[in-house]
């Protein structure tokens, strides 16, 4: 690809406590064919030493990239750092990369030719990505999330299986990333993503606190915009035990039930009422059995979600039972 006349692109990494694998991921965006990139680092307020891991490649960073830059400060949360990183970027592209997943070199090149290829109507591209442990190996998750040797069709090495796994979806052709199959569930790779920045401008950003800042987004967008799925693995996943999706399960649990809430009368003003009864249903009794969620975090999230008017009355009386059960549990 001639790259002479080729887009700006912003790539961002918002680091939390990933000392061990900031720098690779870093170096993953300094070792991009693509060259035409400024690269924003934010520390939102990591308690480890992932500054001190940092700070030896700032003078490589100034002079690879068009424009370079490095904040440290407080913790302000994953939405508001990159609503910071969008108020910043000048690119045409915008691609954020959590700090402990790694870009395989052509992951940029590979992404925005797609998109240059398509055009306006599409928002935002995806590639695959392998799946990866804390020491860099690939590894197999099987159904239940465990690292398994076994090849058979049971389990999965790349991300894109792994996430769609027991789905009829049919995500290399036009079902991908649109709308009525994400309200279903989220399935687009979050590390192997590059997005048109004025659409992300367009959506408003991120809503600060929201802890599925990823899945917001990419709702926000379907309904106006294409997403592309580009079959080639152009990331590396890590899978680890401090992932955010392990350690925050409840938290995660209460946002989403809330965010789709929000979401209800889309759904049913574009004939979507079974799939969002049967996502809201299924994140509900989810978060209701989850022993780590305090009961009161619970009750919150259900008034937020507002719960007890979507519910028939049945559903109401199970919802009811079970939170009694959980607070006994729990007290």
């Amino acid at each position: 690809m001639n790259q002479e006349n080729m887009p700006l692109v912003t790539a961002v990494i918002p680091v939390y406590n990933h000392e061990k694998y900031v720098a690779e991921c870093i170096r993953s965006i300094l070792n991009q064919t693509y060259r035409n990139i400024e690269l924003i680092v934010l520390n939102d307020g990591s308690k480890d030493r992932s500054h001190e891991m940092i700070l030896p490649l700032v003078e490589e960073c100034k002079r690879r990239f068009i424009r370079f830059e490095y904040i440290n400060r407080e913790n302000i949360g994953l939405s508001a750092t990159l609503n910071q990183a969008l108020a910043w970027a000048r690119g045409e592209y915008f691609s954020a990369l959590a700090s402990d997943d790694v870009a395989l070199p052509e992951k940029i090149e590979v992404l925005v030719d797609a998109l240059e290829a398509k055009g306006p109507t599409y928002a935002a591209a995806f590639g695959n990505a392998w799946i990866i442990d804390d020491a860099g190996q690939r590894i197999r998750l099987d159904y239940h999330e465990r690292i398994s040797e076994n090849a058979d069709g049971g389990t999965h090495a790349d991300i894109m299986g792994h996430y769609t796994r027991g789905r009829k979806i049919n995500y290399k052709g036009e079902e991908f990333g649109t709308y009525s199959t994400l309200i279903a569930g989220n399935y687009l790779p979050a590390m192997s993503n590059m997005v048109r920045t004025n659409a992300i401008r367009e959506a408003g950003g991120w809503t600060p606190g929201n802890m599925v800042e990823d899945v917001e987004m990419w709702l926000k967008l379907s309904k106006t915009f294409k997403f592309l799925y580009v079959d080639q693995p152009v990331a590396l996943y890590r899978w680890h035990q401090s992932n955010s999706m392990k350690v925050f399960t409840g938290k995660l649990r209460c946002a989403a039930l809330v965010l789709l809430a929000k979401e209800k009368d889309f759904c049913l003003e574009h004939g979507l009422k079974k799939i969002w009864q049967d996502q809201y249903a299924g994140i509900l009794f989810s978060l209701l059995r989850d022993k780590t969620v305090p009961f009161s975090r619970k009750i919150s999230a259900i008034e937020i979600a507002e719960s007890w008017v979507i519910l028939s009355g049945f559903m109401r009386r199970v919802v009811k039972k079970m939170l009694i059960a959980s607070h006994l549990h729990t007290s």
